[in-house]
């Protein structure tokens, strides 16, 4: 595995081995892997977390209907690494590196399927049972939506609860609890904090124990929106509406100004959705880094590294 420099981080790219393309064929794809150091004072222990968001899988099924075959049918090829292996064939390599290299921890930063069909939910189900370490999986906003049910009650009442197996009975909030500090999964995958997070995301920075937030849509930062206008028609960052954003409604707006304050314990934030890597701080009372992975389907990654030692 050779590393590089670049943007403050270390990126580390490496040969994936051992997938069949569709026609077969093993084929090599390139992994790019961006290392992150997070520094916690006074934490004994070393962790290391894979965090991997937006695979976008498209599994083809031919007992789908045929409005879910059409859309499997635009869709996938959308989902492909610049050596043309598909999400799906790349995922479970995703999975042997995380067994391979025994991480601590994986997360799952929403959009890992690209709808909430049988077949993409019986993919998930046999890749998950791979792991050979806890997970944390929050929704995207295609994870649990067709487009003909875009954020609909039908979708919310039919789909989402399709994915609280995977989330620990509950696709709102999700804790994963280490010794030395916890992780809070969180839906925000609407564009607002889902308002059911407040009381438990309250009472976990009432402990003053360590916090890592994993989220889907990325809270405003001055890099990240920038680069959302570039790359989108419009910067899907939650916050700045002023500037094209999105105005965070009252749940996001407490959210953030909890995350921000100054006696917060909150130690980083993770988002996705955009598609892009991306890192920059949350500004408040306390500036909290935020670490935007880039596209899974892509061959990104992003490796944490959590310890007291400073890098």
């Amino acid at each position: 595995m050779k590393f590089r420099k670049c943007m403050g981080m270390l990126l580390a790219t490496a040969l994936g081995a051992g997938l069949l393309t569709g026609c077969g064929k093993e084929a090599a794809w390139e992994k790019t892997i961006a290392e992150e150091y997070v520094y916690v004072e006074g934490m004994e222990g070393e962790y290391t977390l894979l965090f991997l968001t937006d695979t976008h899988v498209v599994i083809q099924s031919e007992d789908a209907s045929e409005q879910e075959k059409q859309n499997q049918q635009e869709r996938y090829p959308m989902f492909f690494n610049k050596e043309g292996v598909s999400s799906a064939e790349q995922f479970p390599e995703w999975i042997s590196y995380a067994n391979k290299n025994k991480v601590d921890g994986v997360l799952l930063g929403g959009d890992i399927i690209d709808t909430p069909s049988d077949a993409n939910i019986a993919w998930l189900d046999e890749q998950l049972e791979q792991l050979k370490m806890p997970y944390l999986y929050v929704n995207g906003n295609h994870d649990w939506t067709f487009p003909w049910e875009y954020m609909t009650p039908t979708g919310r009442e039919t789909y989402l609860p399709l994915l609280e197996p995977y989330m620990n009975g509950n696709t709102a909030v999700q804790t994963l609890d280490f010794e030395e500090f916890t992780i809070v999964g969180i839906d925000n995958s609407t564009n607002q904090v889902d308002g059911s997070v407040l009381p438990v995301y309250e009472e976990l920075l009432s402990r003053e124990k360590p916090l890592i937030v994993l989220g889907h849509v990325p809270f405003m930062t001055q890099s990240v929106l920038g680069r959302a206008k570039e790359v989108w028609s419009s910067p899907v960052v939650i916050g700045a509406g002023n500037y094209g954003g999105i105005y965070p409604d009252e749940n996001s707006q407490r959210f953030v100004a909890l995350t921000t304050g100054e006696n917060s314990s909150v130690e980083l934030v993770l988002a996705g959705h955009v598609h892009f890597y991306d890192r920059d701080v949350i500004e408040g009372e306390k500036d909290v880094l935020q670490v935007v992975g880039g596209a899974g389907y892509e061959g990104n990654a992003v490796l944490l590294h959590i310890s007291g030692k400073k890098q």
